[in-house]
């Protein structure tokens, strides 16, 4: 089954004061986390359990400016 894990949270940027620009930015998440199915339906809570034990790691990072 394909899934979606969406993850609730905020971006935080610095930027350079001299020259306006973006320097970097990082994805902060706040815990939040649902699953939808490919519909966008969301995964029953009796299911939850078994797809966080089988889900690898997955970066948060962003690209940086």
């Amino acid at each position: 089954m394909i899934y979606s894990k969406i993850t609730y949270g905020y971006v935080a940027q610095s930027y350079d004061s001299e020259t306006g620009d973006c320097v970097e930015q990082s994805f902060v998440s706040d815990g939040r986390v649902e699953r939808q199915d490919a519909n966008g339906e969301p995964i029953p809570e009796d299911q939850i359990e078994e797809l966080e034990n089988t889900e690898k790691e997955c970066s948060l990072d962003m690209v940086q400016p």
